[in-house]
């Protein structure tokens, strides 16, 4: 316990009341005495107390008397705690007297009395001796004022600004029930022109903008219907122009009247929300942190979420531009890195999303190379599922949760159109440049899985070069590497720090991918015409199995967006199959998307049916041809039954021939 300590006496402890706060000022043993000092709530006086030492101190033992703390500032002093002199100095206007001499005035007034404030506690009657000095100071000062600054000056920390006078209540009171006239800066029309604003009149102008304002309205708009639907004002023709009038004279708000005790009756926030809408609000509303900050792991939490690159595809047969593509990023929130990614044509789907999982769950190696492309595992070492996602409300709140109970913890959604809900992932989209030209379009001269391949090389170049500083801390910034999400990744991993899930090829493939129908022939696997095998599926010995003319209806497993890969389950088990071509195979014509191959397969179908309808009529368009040019029929003879006898005719007919096409018999 130190001077200034807080005392209280719960249930009062001599000429202590239970209520009140007292602060400790000394305890002087020479003289047995302990001096406690109490200050009314204003800080306009001071009152000392007495209590012998043996007394207090066996009060403290005793539950009596109870320390609570202490001040750093005098109490009737807390609204200006902590801020700079200097600051309030700037912000004051038209001052005759700056705050430091206002206070040097008052420390003037007990410097005599500071270095003597041993003996005068010591005293048996310390304020007597502090009024005496004030009715001698020149000019002569009020005793009470000098005690209170006296004591003030003691209690919290000896310093010149506890003498601060209190000042952050000047000009704050109430004057709303006691004046008939409009408060603040007068009118140009006239000072006493307009009216004040009353109780009633702020219940009003609250119902009133309660009841009118909508994101879509103006200030003007909600301040006319409030005058209108809620004053009862009307609208006539004026000196000036067009004015509200009230037809009973009842008083109405001005427009700054209305709108400042708006303000001042709704929360900040809710006023935002109500004039801009939440997003609008949320968007430009300070920060309050990142979602960084409240996680420790890698995987710890992934965000879902799509966009749409500006370039047109070109179509797989006439090379016309398509419409949309939709690329699908998972990021990890606390990396930053984008630790998967799917694709779909067209609009945002579920498949995308399905898509995005199956590339987190396996090696990127993998995934990369299904695409045709080869990278080494340090270019994109992410991997390991997460226990919870947070998606958008789009196609990926349709996955299957009960399905993905072991793996998945918590599937968070954020509310509809709230980009702030998943930051991380809406703000590691790439930028396209606005241009305020005549509206234009690009084509690009990408099919679809080439447009994938450039949005898989996207997502290693930003996890190799987007700034990260934001999610470094100092131990990072000693380890000497750039702050990159893929180098965040790195360091966090190496220390273990992922609670990513491992998943096998086989569960990720049955889990994600799209089932689809094939069937197996004696020459391989058959997807939609195309055909697939590998030498894993020939060893089982299932193409011996099936006869010539039949087939087995399997399922294959399948990426949407790249068949150049599929898998097959036989007898229990996934096989992954290659697309088989010819050497005459145009190059790149693996890499196609299942809707594409659906295409090929349809026109082969189309083909197909289209030969089998045109043979017979090309058949009997020769016999009719070889007849005319004969006289006599495509199939003339007669059959007959047994082989043919070999007489004397025949082998005169047979040498008769041999000698007309130039041979000896």
């Amino acid at each position: 316990m130190m001077a200034g300590s807080r005392l209280i006496a719960p249930q009062g402890c001599g000429e202590l009341v239970k209520g009140k706060e007292y602060h400790f000022l000394i305890s002087d043993g020479g003289c047995n005495r302990v001096r406690l000092v109490e200050f009314d709530d204003k800080g306009s006086s001071a009152k000392l107390h007495t209590m012998t030492r043996l007394r207090f101190e066996a009060a403290l033992e005793a539950g009596e008397i109870v320390e609570t703390g202490s001040h750093d500032y005098p109490p009737w002093l807390t609204a200006a705690a902590g801020i700079e002199t200097k600051w309030r100095e700037s912000r004051r206007v038209s001052s005759k007297r700056s705050y430091e001499e206002i206070v040097d005035g008052r420390l003037l007034r007990i410097v005599e009395l500071i270095p003597k404030r041993a003996e005068i506690l010591a005293s048996d009657d310390p304020e007597a001796v502090i009024n005496a000095h004030a009715r001698t100071s020149k000019p002569r000062q009020h005793p009470a004022r000098i005690r209170l600054w006296f004591f003030t000056y003691l209690v919290f920390g000896q310093t010149k600004w506890a003498l601060m006078p209190r000042l952050d209540a000047c000009g704050k009171w109430d004057r709303s029930e006691k004046t008939d006239k409009k408060l603040g800066r007068p009118s140009g029309q006239g000072q006493n022109h307009g009216y004040p604003i009353t109780p009633d009149m702020k219940e009003k102008i609250l119902t009133a903008f309660s009841k009118h304002s909508r994101v879509d309205k103006t200030k003007d708009d909600i301040y006319g219907d409030s005058l209108r639907k809620t004053f009862g004002c009307r609208t006539r023709q004026g000196s000036a122009g067009k004015e509200f009038y009230h037809p009973d004279g009842e008083p109405y708000p001005s427009f700054n009247q209305f709108w400042n005790w708006v303000k001042r009756l709704t929360n900040p926030s809710a006023l935002a929300q109500a004039m801009k809408g939440p997003s609008a609000a949320r968007a430009k509303s300070g920060d309050i942190g990142s979602f960084a900050q409240m996680i420790g792991n890698l995987n710890q939490r992934l965000e879902f979420d799509g966009y749409y690159p500006e370039e047109k595809l070109s179509g797989l047969i006439e090379g016309s531009p398509l419409d949309s593509f939709c690329v699908v990023r998972a990021v990890c929130a606390l990396s930053g890195a984008v630790v998967g990614i799917g694709f779909a044509r067209g609009r945002e789907s579920l498949e995308a999303y399905r898509m995005a999982l199956f590339c987190i769950a396996i090696g990127k190696v993998k995934y990369c190379k299904l695409f045709g492309m080869n990278i080494k595992p340090e270019e994109w070492p992410c991997e390991g599922l997460s226990s919870q996602m947070i998606f958008d409300r789009g196609p990926g709140v349709h996955i299957d949760v009960s399905g993905a109970k072991e793996w998945l913890g918590r599937l968070e959604i954020t509310p509809t159109h709230s980009g702030q809900s998943k930051a991380t992932v809406e703000s590691s989209h790439p930028r396209d440049k606005k241009f305020k030209d005549q509206p234009a379009h690009v084509h690009s001269g990408l099919n679809l899985v080439e447009m994938s391949r450039r949005e898989i090389r996207r997502v290693i170049k930003d996890n190799e070069t987007s700034d990260a500083s934001d999610r470094m801390d100092e131990d990072m910034w000693l380890e000497g590497f750039s702050p990159t999400p893929l180098n965040v990744w790195n360091y966090h991993d190496a220390l273990g720090r992922n609670h990513g899930i491992k998943m096998s090829l086989e569960e990720a493939v049955r889990e994600f991918l799209t089932p689809m129908p094939a069937v197996i022939r004696e020459k391989g696997v058959y997807l939609f015409g195309r055909k697939y095998n590998s030498k894993e599926l020939t060893d089982t010995g299932i193409f011996d199995r099936v006869a010539r003319g039949r087939v087995i209806h399997a399922t294959a497993y399948t990426m949407t967006m790249c068949v150049r890969h599929i898998w097959i389950e036989v007898e229990g088990r996934l096989y992954e199959l290659n697309c088989i071509f010819t050497a005459s195979t145009r190059r790149g014509s693996a890499d196609i998307s299942l809707e594409d191959l659906q295409y090929i397969n349809e026109s082969r179908l189309r083909a197909q049916a289209k030969r089998r309808n045109e043979k017979i009529a090309i058949d009997q368009h020769h016999y009719q041809e070889f007849e005319n040019e004969t006289g006599k029929p495509w199939h003339a003879g007669v059959r007959k039954s047994g082989r043919p006898a070999k007489s004397l005719e025949t082998q005169r007919d047979l040498d008769d021939q041999r000698r007309l096409v130039g041979n000896k018999p």
